[in-house]
């Protein structure tokens, strides 16, 4: 299970360093996408194709499930480990994560999201001081 948090820089060439852990987890390579918040998702092959398959279920038809596949899909890249445990994460990812060079890389369960840290943790903070309210919201808690 992919859980903990990691702060980490990005290199000059756009190159991090992901936990031993992670990579354990992830394996020899991994699917980098878009995060649904401001962030950059990381999945396993295995739990990509699971995603890829659920996408496949979901109506083309409907405008928002349209608008959702595409943006998740069209950025996607497939990343591989290299010897350094680094992976090169394409500017546009960066871009839209607002990622410079301090990033704080978190397991979510099934995959791992980095984040820029200062974003990650003015978010962290709002959802402590709710966590309470979240919590009697969320459910099966």
């Amino acid at each position: 299970m992919l859980v903990g948090t990691y702060e980490h820089k990005f290199d000059n060439k756009g190159r991090i360093v992901l936990p031993s852990k992670f990579r354990e987890e992830l394996g020899e390579s991994a699917v980098a996408t878009v995060g649904i918040d401001q962030c950059i998702s990381i999945y396993s092959s295995g739990r990509w194709q699971d995603l890829l398959n659920r996408f496949q279920q979901m109506s083309f038809s409907k405008g928002r499930t349209r608008d959702f596949l595409r943006v998740l899909l069209a950025t996607a890249h497939e990343v591989q480990f290299d010897s350094s445990g680094r992976i090169l994460v394409p500017s546009n990812l960066r871009q839209h994560a607002k990622l410079d060079q301090e990033v704080s890389v978190i397991g979510v369960g099934d995959h791992v999201e980095l984040w820029d840290t200062v974003s990650w943790n003015t978010y962290l903070e709002n959802i402590r001081k709710d966590l309470p309210d979240i919590a009697e919201e969320v459910e099966g808690l």
